[in-house]
């Protein structure tokens, strides 16, 4: 053999050895969330940002209704097929560790995020990324919630944005005198739906911190702020009847369907429904602001929910999740959540490209009231949730002669159930 050959093999040799090395670490990552085409692509443009300096690790994400998201993150978790990271609201996180056990506490890498990266990362975001003392997500997401009030309806019948509950209620009104059309989009489906998505936003659209328990799990449902506001939030179902009769058996995507369709005047707006609500209908016919004052509230947005991704204990390609993980507070990856989802946790990125119903949500003057996460704060919480749920749908049902006693008693009910479960541990 000539030593021309035996280099050629050689180069060979080495060449096939560096293919399979390559093959060796290259790696995919599969996301599972239920954000639609938006999370779709916005996980797309950070997967092809992160390979450039990550070339072995490729990235994909499957999107899938609520519902399916639970049962299948529950299943896959439980059985060990699950995917490598899950991506969601914290509360549908928390909800997680709580059938499963099985997520990741990434505390670790949380403290490795570089410095600039962590800097914009607050105690709000960490408090919510919690539960049990263990950091399950990277949050990289503040969902923000305002209202929403159909511009030309309001222009139809000579009104102006709402700015206390009385204009709320007269507006809702001429809105419904159009036969098929509603005042009010809300979802009453379940307990998240009614409370989370119903009650705590008019609660904390009113500057009030806390709509159930306070920050040392006693029940406030009978303070005098927050009970006025639940008790018009009650009364949209009743009294006013401003929504649909079916809102007690729908969740948010029935809402959307009849925000879409053109049925309802004022309406819980997202920063992440923007993106396409500007484009479609309802095509940009709304105006967003602050939820209306209640007697003597402060009016606000709401910082709903923080999003993060959690990695499973049991993930396929664990190591791979966690760096990952730590590459969506980035600057870059932060462009990419704002460019698609209207949410970010960074104040340095560019804001010059966003739809004009997503500037209000931006805008350096707004007043903000943080949801108090309270589900990441107890463990008993959810089950107390769905006991006021029941109290409040039978509520709805029939209603009580005087709300005010009604709520007295709720609330003593209430106090009672957090005892019980209290002392279940």
């Amino acid at each position: 053999m000539t030593v021309k050959t035996r280099l050629l093999r050689l180069a060979l040799l080495v060449g096939c050895a560096a293919v399979v090395a390559r093959a060796a670490v290259a790696q995919e990552i599969t996301i599972w969330h239920d954000k639609g085409d938006d999370g779709i692509r916005m996980i797309q443009q950070m997967a092809d940002k992160y390979k450039t300096d990550h070339p072995g690790v490729t990235v994909k994400s499957v999107s899938m209704p609520t519902d399916q998201w639970f049962s299948r993150s529950i299943a896959a978790l439980n059985t060990g097929t699950s995917p490598d990271i899950l991506f969601n609201d914290n509360a549908r996180i928390v909800t997680i560790q709580q059938s499963t056990g099985k997520l990741t506490d990434l505390t670790q890498q949380f403290q490795q995020v570089a410095a600039d990266d962590r800097r914009s990362i607050n105690a709000g975001d960490i408090a919510a990324s919690t539960y049990k003392e263990r950091m399950l997500m990277i949050p990289f997401q503040r969902t923000m919630t305002a209202l929403g009030v159909r511009k030309s309806w309001l222009e139809a019948a000579g009104e102006t944005y709402p700015k206390t509950w009385d204009d709320a209620i007269r507006i809702g009104k001429k809105f419904q005198a159009t036969p098929g059309r509603f005042g009010f989009a809300m979802q009453a489906g379940g307990a998240s739906s009614m409370i989370d998505a119903g009650i705590n936003l008019l609660v904390n659209g009113n500057g009030i911190a806390h709509s159930l328990v306070d920050e040392k799990g006693d029940i406030v449902v009978d303070s005098p702020n927050v009970a006025r506001a639940t008790i018009e939030y009650l009364k949209l179902f009743t009294e006013y009847k401003l929504v649909s009769p079916e809102t007690v058996n729908q969740t948010f995507t029935d809402m959307y369907q009849l925000i879409e369709g053109g049925r309802v005047g004022m309406f819980r707006v997202g920063n992440w429904n923007v993106g396409k609500w500007d484009k479609t209908s309802p095509a940009g016919d709304y105006i967003v602001g602050p939820y209306p004052v209640i007697g003597g509230g402060s009016s606000s947005m709401v910082v709903g929910s923080v999003r993060g991704m959690a990695v499973p204990s049991n993930a396929p390609h664990k190591e791979a999740a966690l760096e990952f993980v730590k590459f969506i507070v980035t600057k870059p990856a932060q462009q990419y959540s704002l460019d698609n989802m209207g949410g970010v946790i960074r104040p340095d990125v560019d804001t010059s490209g966003v739809t004009p119903s997503l500037k209000p949500f931006l805008a350096g003057d707004v007043k903000l009231q943080v949801d108090d996460f309270a589900a990441s704060s107890f463990p008993w919480y959810l089950k107390l949730e769905d006991v006021y749920y029941r109290l409040l749908i039978a509520a709805v049902s029939s209603p009580p002669a005087d709300w005010n006693a009604w709520i007295k008693e709720t609330a003593d009910k209430l106090r009672a159930e957090v005892a019980t479960l209290k002392a279940k541990g």
